[in-house]
């Protein structure tokens, strides 16, 4: 009988024994499948996401880097305080900086960083409030405290929470210098180029030009000569600036003309210039500082020939009224008394990144 009771007792222990490792063997299998379809879940996530930094410049007119950061993927993102933001510089001492900023809300201070808008084509944001949806574009402000030094560059590393990066360079010049190119930035339906600070021309050239019949004079807004309804106006947004400060600019022309007959006819006759306006973000007029300014004459002589000329122009400064506007500077060719031939043009190159910076059309104060 004690047997039996033994026997009894070890094949019940068997038993649940059995059950026992089966249960574990099933309940390992399912954690296994489980972290298989994590692992997949976020790989998936990952190949769905990507940023792109398209600028970063530190600000000539302010204390802060301004990145902008464009939503490249297919997924949209926010949880920004759990987003990687890392600077790499060089200070004013010559010392090599590297900085983790933590993410605020609110007007970035010493090391910090806050994401200052989003927008589509533009600043305005159409939908879903605070969310980083697929071609958007989100502006960084962050305040780096060493600030870098004059003439020196930097990197910034911007990382989302599922580990895709992007990173980019920036220069702080010392001073505001301020670039033409040829990429769009759309206000209300309406593309401008862009002017970018700190950053020279990145090669894909743009040629604008205005035209004048035999004895005409006048002043006229240039066009790209191969967008013929597209005039070069340029806008910088003023996001993270609350005031431009006087200050003389010297204004760079890289430009070129020519006639039928003598185009110019004299020397102080044609010359190129400039209007500068700030322009709201629904694309209405803010207000215009100044018209016809900067001048930079063509010799006679210089027909037919690519110079790179210049004028100055005391700017007065001016009060940013908000932070959503822009600055834009709109170029324009002027004669007194035309070509003497049946036509003639005036023209700028802007964007030629195979010239050097002291040669390209720009605006430096």
């Amino acid at each position: 009988m004690a047997a039996l009771v033994v026997s009894i007792i070890c094949i019940a222990m068997i038993v649940v024994g059995g059950m026992t490792l089966s249960q574990g063997i099933l309940t390992s299998a399912d954690t296994a499948a489980t972290s298989v379809q994590e692992i997949s879940v976020r790989e998936g996530e990952m190949m769905r996401t990507d940023i792109d930094t398209a600028r970063a410049a530190y600000l000539a007119w302010s204390d802060l880097l301004r990145v902008t950061l464009k939503n490249t993927g297919q997924t949209k993102m926010a949880s920004y305080d759990k987003w990687d933001v890392i600077a790499n510089y060089f200070d004013s001492t010559g010392n090599y900086t590297s900085r983790w900023l933590p993410h605020t809300d609110s007007t970035p201070v010493d090391n910090e960083w806050q994401n200052a808008r989003i927008g589509l084509n533009g600043p305005t944001e159409f939908f879903e409030p605070g969310i980083l949806n697929p071609e958007e574009e989100m502006v960084i402000l962050a305040h780096l405290n060493p600030p870098p030094g004059n003439a020196t560059n930097g990197n910034i590393t911007v990382a989302t929470p599922n580990g895709i990066h992007s990173s980019i360079s920036f220069s702080n010049l010392g001073y505001a210098r301020l670039t033409p190119q040829s990429e769009n930035i759309t206000i209300a339906g309406v593309k401008y180029y862009e002017l970018v600070e700190a950053a020279p021309a990145d090669g894909a050239v743009m040629t604008s030009r205005t035209e004048f019949t035999r004895n005409e004079g006048g002043r006229k807004i240039l066009y790209n000569v191969n967008e013929p309804t597209r005039a070069a106006k340029h806008i910088y947004p003023l996001i993270g600036i609350s005031e431009i400060p006087s200050a003389t600019w010297t204004v760079y022309y890289r430009c070129y003309t020519w006639g039928g007959g003598q185009f110019p006819r004299k020397d102080n006759d044609a010359h190129f210039n400039i209007d500068i306006l700030v322009r709201k973000a629904d694309g209405t007029l803010r207000t215009t500082i100044a018209t016809a300014v900067a001048s930079a004459f063509v010799n006679k002589s210089d027909e037919g020939v690519w110079i790179t000329i210049s004028g100055n122009y005391d700017f007065p400064g001016y009060t940013v009224v908000d932070e959503n506007d822009y600055l834009e500077i709109d170029y324009y060719g002027q004669t007194t008394l035309g070509p003497n031939g049946n036509w003639g043009y005036m023209q700028l190159s802007m964007d030629d990144n195979t010239l050097p910076v002291s040669e390209q059309t720009k605006i430096e104060d």
